[in-house]
C-alpha cells in the first residue's frame, strides 16, 4: 500500500511539474502551498520566495499579482477566469478552480496560469496581414475601376459592337472564355469588362502575361511555392492563381505557355485543386479563367507546342476582338477620347487641326488601339501649341498616310484638300514668325498684315506667347 501511494505521488508530482501552463496550489484561506516550475517562470518568483506565503503578503512585494483568480474563487465559490498582464509585461489567462472536500468545505484552490503573449502577438501579425490583404484587394479594384474609367471600349462598328454584346452575354456565366485577336486590340479591356459585369466583381482579377515570365519560373508565379522549393526561394508565396480566389485570372499569352506548365494548368482546371511547388498539401481555389492570345493556337496545336485537350478546355466559348482597321467607325470617337484624356492627365489644352484628324484616320494602325493610345498621349506631351497640326504626326503616321512614300519638304499628302494645306502652311508660318519676333506689332510688320489679324490667327492656331505691343 506504501508503495502505490508512493507511486501516486511520484505520478501526482510528474504531471504538475511537467505541465507547460503555470500551476499553483492555495489552500481556503489563500496561503500557498505549491507552486509548478511553468509558474516560477512565468512569475519570475522560485517556490522558495512563494510556498508558505499567504497570496495578499507576496502580492504586496510583487512576487505575484492582482486582482487574483485563486482569491476571487475563494470568495465566489466558483470557477474563475482572468485575463492578465504580470509585472514584466507578460500576458496571462489564469483559470481557479474551487475544491471542496465532503462536507462542503473549501480545502483548496488549484490555479492554472497560461501565458498567451506569444499567441496574442501572432494573432495580432495575421490580423495585420489579413488587413494588408484586405487593403490590397481594396487598392487593386480601386485601380482597376480607375484603368476602366480611364479607358473606355468605344463601339461605333457593327463588329465590335457584336463583340461587346457577346462578351456582356458570358459575364453571366463562369464559363472559361478564350479571347482572340491581335497585339493591342483591347482583349485585357474586354477582360475588364467580362468581369466588372460578372458575379465576381467585389473581387480583384488578377492579370498575367505569361510571356513575360522566364519558363522556369512560370509555374512558380502560376501556383505559388513553399520554402525551399528551389533555390532562393526564401519562403511560402502563393500564386497567381490564390490571389485571384473567388476572383477571375486573366492568362493573358496564353500559348506561350511551356508543354509542363500547360499540364499543371489543365490538371487544375479538370478540379479546382492546386499544390504550390515543393508542397504535398493541395488547396481548393474557386476562381475563372479567361486566357487570351493574338496566336494561331489551331496551328500551334498542330505543330505540337499546345496541347490539344488544353485548347478545348479554354475554348470552351471564343471571342474574337476585331483590329482597328476593321472598325474604321470607331477611329474619330477613339482618337478624341484619348486626346481629351491625355489633356487632362498633364493639365493641358489640345485640339487637333481638321488636316491632323483627316490624316490619324486614314492611318492603318497596325498596333492597333494601343498604337492610338500611345501616338495620341506623344502628340498631347511633344506638341507645343495647343493647336496640333500635321508638322507634330510623327512620321509613321505621315508615312503610312501617303501609302509608305515620305513626306518630302513642301509637300503634302494627295488626300489634303486646298484649304487644309493653306491652314496647314499659315500655322507653320505664324509659328516660326512668332519664335522671331515676340511682338504681334513686329510680326504684322514681317509678314505685311495688321496687327489685329495676327492676334486672331495666333489665338485660331494657339500661338498666343507674343506680346500685341511693340
Amino acid at each position: 500500500m506504501n508503495r502505490k501511494v508512493q507511486e501516486l505521488t511520484w505520478e501526482h508530482d510528474t504531471i504538475i511539474d511537467s505541465s507547460s501552463d503555470g500551476l499553483f496550489v492555495c489552500d481556503g484561506k489563500g496561503r500557498i502551498l505549491r507552486v509548478n516550475p511553468a509558474s516560477e517562470r512565468i512569475n519570475n518568483a522560485s517556490a522558495t520566495q512563494l510556498v508558505g506565503r499567504d497570496y495578499l503578503e507576496a502580492a504586496a512585494e510583487g512576487l505575484v499579482i492582482l486582482p487574483s483568480a485563486a482569491l476571487e474563487a475563494i470568495e465566489r465559490r466558483e470557477q474563475v477566469s482572468l485575463l492578465q498582464e504580470n509585472r514584466h509585461g507578460r500576458k496571462l489567462i489564469s483559470t481557479a478552480t474551487p475544491v471542496f472536500d465532503d462536507a462542503g468545505e473549501l480545502i483548496r484552490v488549484v490555479v492554472s496560469e497560461r501565458d498567451i503573449t506569444e499567441m496574442d502577438r501572432l494573432q495580432r501579425q495575421l490580423e495585420e496581414q489579413r488587413a494588408l490583404g484586405d487593403q490590397f484587394r481594396q487598392q487593386m479594384l480601386e485601380l482597376q475601376q480607375q484603368r476602366r474609367d480611364n479607358q473606355p471600349i468605344i463601339a461605333k462598328s457593327p463588329a465590335m459592337q457584336r463583340a461587346l454584346r457577346q462578351a456582356r452575354k458570358v459575364s453571366e456565366v463562369d464559363s472559361t472564355l478564350l479571347i482572340l485577336g491581335e497585339s493591342g486590340v483591347g482583349k485585357g479591356l474586354i477582360a475588364d469588362l467580362i468581369h466588372q459585369n460578372s458575379r465576381r466583381a467585389e473581387q480583384p482579377i488578377i492579370k498575367i502575361n505569361c510571356g513575360a515570365i522566364p519558363e522556369a519560373l512560370i509555374e512558380a508565379e502560376l501556383f505559388g511555392y513553399d520554402k525551399g522549393a528551389f533555390t532562393g526561394a526564401a519562403g511560402p508565396k502563393p500564386g497567381h492563381l490564390e490571389l485571384a480566389d473567388g476572383g477571375t485570372i486573366l492568362l493573358d499569352e496564353v500559348a506561350e505557355l511551356p508543354l509542363s506548365a500547360q499540364v499543371k494548368l489543365l490538371r487544375f482546371m479538370e478540379d479546382g485543386k492546386l499544390c504550390r511547388l515543393g508542397s504535398t498539401q493541395s488547396r481548393q481555389v474557386d476562381v475563372r479563367i479567361l486566357a487570351a492570345t493574338h496566336r494561331d493556337l489551331d496551328a500551334m496545336v498542330e505543330a505540337g507546342t499546345f496541347r490539344l485537350d488544353l485548347y478545348y478546355r479554354l475554348s470552351v466559348i471564343p471571342l474574337s476582338i476585331p483590329p482597328l482597321r476593321e472598325r474604321r467607325e470607331c477611329l474619330l470617337p477613339l482618337i478624341h477620347s484619348y486626346i481629351d484624356h491625355f489633356a487632362r492627365r498633364y493639365k493641358s489644352q489640345r485640339r487637333l487641326t481638321a488636316a491632323a484628324l483627316d490624316l490619324l484616320s486614314k492611318y492603318h494602325y497596325p498596333g492597333n488601339v494601343r498604337e492610338l493610345m500611345n501616338i495620341c498621349e506623344r502628340l498631347v506631351v511633344m506638341s507645343e501649341t495647343e493647336l496640333i497640326d500635321v508638322n507634330d504626326l510623327p512620321q509613321a503616321v505621315l508615312s503610312g498616310a501617303v501609302g509608305n512614300a515620305e513626306l518630302a519638304l513642301g509637300g503634302w499628302p494627295e488626300e489634303m484638300s486646298m484649304a487644309q494645306i493653306l491652314e496647314s502652311v499659315e500655322r507653320s508660318v505664324l509659328s516660326e514668325a512668332s519664335k522671331r519676333y515676340r511682338r504681334q506689332q513686329l510680326i504684322a510688320s514681317a509678314l505685311g498684315m495688321s496687327q489685329p489679324t495676327v492676334a486672331r490667327k495666333l489665338h485660331k492656331y494657339g500661338l498666343g506667347n507674343s506680346h500685341p505691343n511693340a
